[in-house]
């Protein structure tokens, strides 16, 4: 999660810390006992606010894995090519997956489509049959419609 906007609070969070716990270190060294109070409060605000960022991101990657289908699987071998997802505009990792997004007379064919934005628009995992099986499967089709005829 490089670059993201929680990363991005949390660097903000590190950055007021250390600002709050330089003031009330000043106002420790002065004497001026309600800056050191003042800069205490909230530098304790600021690390619990930090805190609970740090759980929330756990505790939603942790879900999103328990239940995204998409995602890989423990000891799941997958390749650690680099792909560019179609809809997110994020490089990603393997697994990447091929939609047809249609909506009224509208189509788009995504070749590259990440596990995040799987989830995000609530697709269903297809079953795939090996190439065997739909050969034997067109070779039945084809014996059905020549038995008709």
């Amino acid at each position: 999660m490089r670059n993201s906007d929680a990363d991005i609070a949390i660097d903000v969070l590190n950055k007021l810390i250390a600002q709050e716990l330089e003031a009330a270190s000043a106002g420790m060294r002065f004497g001026n006992r309600p800056l050191e109070e003042s800069a205490s409060i909230r530098y304790h605000a600021y690390i619990n606010a930090r805190d609970k960022i740090r759980e929330a991101l756990a505790d939603a990657v942790e879900e999103r894995d328990a239940r995204n289908p998409f995602q890989c699987q423990r000891d799941e071998l997958v390749t650690q090519d680099m792909h560019t997802c179609d809809l997110c505009g994020r490089r990603v990792s393997s697994p990447v997956y091929a939609v047809h997004l249609a909506y009224m007379d509208q189509a788009k064919t995504a070749s590259e489509v990440c596990a995040d934005c799987m989830w995000r628009l609530k697709f269903s995992p297809v079953r795939a049959i090996s190439l065997d099986v739909y050969r034997l499967f067109e070779q039945w089709l084809l014996s059905q419609s020549e038995a008709d005829e």
